[in-house]
């Protein structure tokens, strides 16, 4: 009674006294083996948890979780480069971690080494943030970032003189869509037509990027999409994303695509890809999107394909990507006079 007025509670677990040796002794009044010229007795590590997981290897894996897998890797990259150019430049003689010391002098002259070689600004950025959480990974000595006056400079300098050629992105409207959608239903009985369909609607009404439906290279369990991350209810369909750009702590979102009163509704198309793919007897922790062969939709794949399509429809590829169906659907948006704050709502 006590204890639910005053809203807490008492929970209680059973240590064998094998386990509490210090207590057990001392509960038996067996005082001289836990006196000081007694032999204590043998006390789990502090390199073990439980037994099991050094606590090295935890920390290690912090370390990973620490940053997003793709940040991580180009984190990687940079270190990697920067450590190889040091003796390569004769700027130290041999590359040892234990005394390494990172100069802003060391920093400049990288980035000078990296603007030579045509890196971007961009990516010459990136890796200067790599080296600095690398050494901090390493306990290496590292400049206060603060004070990095002179190379913050020298990668203004970088900026300014980087050409920046950006390739044109069309956006994928609603009346290009329609037409994509009628090509590929010429050849109902393809599965892999009603795959891309399936995918190049979802896509426009989900405001979705490349990376949200297709893969890079291999299926990653923890960021695809499952066949159990689609669902199909009385007015809509629920898509799970398990991660995205706008996500880095993986906590997952899931859309909602609603009939609509046209030929080219989501609902319609999810309902006869998923009737679709059950024919193939696909269990819930497979790839939602595969072609004929039951082979998962890399972005290389599904940009060919799509591409594929513009050109039999007569429309120049070469100003399309895997990003103009979320450029389409923010322009389809703003031309039916969406508000700008929820066209980036929509647009996570």
């Amino acid at each position: 009674m006590c204890a639910a007025m005053n809203m807490f509670v008492i929970m209680s677990r059973h240590v064998p006294g094998k386990s509490n040796l210090i207590a057990d002794t001392l509960s038996r009044l067996q005082i001289r083996r836990t006196s000081p010229g007694s032999k204590p007795p043998a006390m789990p590590g502090p390199t073990s948890i439980g037994g099991i997981l050094e606590v090295g290897r935890v920390v290690a894996d912090l370390w990973e979780a620490a940053l997003a897998p793709s940040t991580l890797k180009t984190y990687h990259t940079g270190y990697n480069t920067f450590v190889q150019f040091l003796p390569k430049a004769g700027l130290i003689n041999s590359v040892n971690l234990a005394g390494m010391c990172v100069t802003e002098d060391l920093l400049i002259q990288f980035v000078a080494y990296c603007h030579s070689i045509n890196l971007t600004y961009t990516t010459i950025k990136l890796y200067v943030c790599g080296i600095r959480f690398m050494c901090m990974k390493n306990n290496i000595t590292y400049p206060n970032s603060a004070k990095l006056n002179r190379m913050q400079a020298i990668l203004g300098g970088v900026k300014r003189t980087n050409i920046k050629v950006t390739k044109p992105r069309h956006p994928d409207t609603f009346d290009i869509l329609k037409a994509l959608s009628v090509y590929l239903r010429s050849n109902a009985t393809s599965f892999g037509n009603l795959m891309l369909e399936t995918v190049c609607i979802v896509a426009f009404y989900g405001f979705l990027r490349c990376g949200d439906f297709t893969v890079k290279c291999y299926f990653d369990r923890n960021i695809n999409l499952y066949v159990q991350d689609l669902v199909i209810a009385d007015e809509y369909v629920l898509l799970r994303l398990r991660t995205s750009k706008t996500d880095p702590f993986r906590e997952g979102i899931t859309l909602k695509l609603f009939k609509t009163d046209n030929s080219i509704c989501p609902y319609v198309a999810c309902c006869k890809y998923v009737e679709a793919r059950q024919q193939q007897n696909p269990s819930q922790d497979d790839p939602l999107f595969v072609d004929e062969n039951d082979k998962v939709l890399t972005r290389n794949v599904f940009i060919e394909k799509f591409k594929h399509v513009l050109e039999c429809l007569g429309i120049n590829s070469n100003e399309y990507n895997g990003h103009s169906f979320r450029i389409g659907a923010a322009t389809s948006a703003s031309t039916a006079h969406v508000q700008d704050h929820l066209i980036k709502i929509l647009g996570r």
